[in-house]
């Protein structure tokens, strides 16, 4: 008998997606709101101006990958920062997995915002000719000159959420025993980094707050189930742009959408119940557990046979599988065979006989 594994919900986001999701002003916003300051709403969707960065890796010799980029412009002085900070840069850089490299690529995209600031400032001010002679004209920027500042996060949205990689460039040096006491003189960089364990997930005013509550979850079965029958009532009738932001991190097809009560705040808001959607899932995650538990008890049985000079026909017969993929597996494991495993997937037809 096949044992039952601890399944769990599989993570979908595909990057595209998931940065199609944040680039949305409110919920990028609320990503900075909600794990920085605390949920207080320092930063408001209609105070964005998205940059356009698509080509800001490739420029510069980078690898090609999107960063979202945000500049804060406000002028009613109603927002969190204080007057000389009305301006500043906000990037977000998604990960589904840990880059080991990622203080050195975070601190190389901040220098690559500032040092095109100090390009365009330059530009101007040789432009309008309001260098002096000397040191303001040799460096192209003036003294008084100063550049807006750049906040950038990592948001990690892997499925296994503790993040394993360096949190700082100081974490990737390797400092001898004889520099140790004079490390504090090398200079580091420390990168943002955001996920459900850096966060409380009660800090989020957008469909974040779910996602941060699930991925928190995500590899445990047991807590993933507590999670629901705890909050059934709220994950049974989310509000559809909630459920949709979930659905672009989890492999998980939206259920039927129906129309919320026509009262209060929810009257006429679509709701979808992501309750019974998740636990469909935990069940596919389940049965796809189990079929690759029987792929692998096949592949095992018929390696013995294999050792024992048992022909592929026969492995076949005995284990269920195709011909075919029996004479692959019996082709890597031959001296000198292929280096290459034809995998089967959910081909199998018959592997409940073993």
């Amino acid at each position: 008998m096949t044992e039952r594994p601890n399944a769990h919900a599989v993570l979908k986001a595909h990057d595209a997606e998931v940065y199609e999701a944040l680039a949305a002003p409110e919920v990028f916003a609320d990503l900075f709101n909600g794990s920085l300051f605390a949920g207080t709403q320092v930063i408001r969707p209609e105070m964005l101006s998205q940059i356009n960065e698509k080509a800001l890796a490739g420029e510069e010799g980078l690898d090609k990958r999107r960063l979202i980029t945000y500049r804060i412009r406000d002028s009613s002085r109603s927002c969190g920062f204080s007057e000389g900070l009305l301006q500043v840069m906000l990037g977000v850089e998604g990960q589904r997995m840990a880059d080991y490299g990622m203080p050195v690529r975070m601190l190389m995209y901040d220098a690559i915002a500032y040092a095109r600031q100090v390009k365009a400032l330059s530009k101007r001010n040789r432009r309008e000719k309001r260098l002096r002679r000397g040191a303001e004209f040799l460096s192209g920027i003036k003294k008084e000159d100063r550049l807006i500042p750049v906040l950038s996060l990592v948001f990690y949205y892997g499925e296994d959420q503790d993040w394993d990689g360096a949190l700082s460039l100081h974490d990737m040096l390797e400092f001898p025993e004889e520099l140790k006491a004079y490390q504090k003189y090398f200079s580091d960089y420390r990168i943002n980094l955001v996920s459900s364990r850096t966060v409380n997930s009660g800090s989020f005013h957008t469909g974040l707050r779910e996602v941060f509550e699930l991925l928190k979850v995500m590899g445990d079965k047991e807590g993933l189930q507590r999670l629901l029958e705890e909050q059934r009532e709220h994950y049974s009738r989310l509000d559809l742009e909630r459920g949709e932001l979930i659905a672009c991190f989890l492999d998980i097809k939206l259920p039927a959408v129906g129309r919320g009560t026509q009262t209060g705040k929810a009257k006429g808001k679509e709701k979808v119940d992501m309750c019974t959607a998740i636990q469909e899932l935990i069940r596919e995650g389940e049965e796809k557990g189990e079929r690759k538990g029987k792929r692998k008890m096949a592949e095992n049985v018929l390696k013995e046979l294999f050792n024992r000079g048992f022909s592929a026909e026969e492995g076949a017969a005995v284990t269920c599988l195709e011909l075919r993929e029996v004479q692959s597996l019996f082709a890597q494991w031959h001296p000198g065979g292929g280096d290459s495993l034809t995998s089967a997937g959910d081909s199998m037809s018959c592997h409940e006989q073993i």
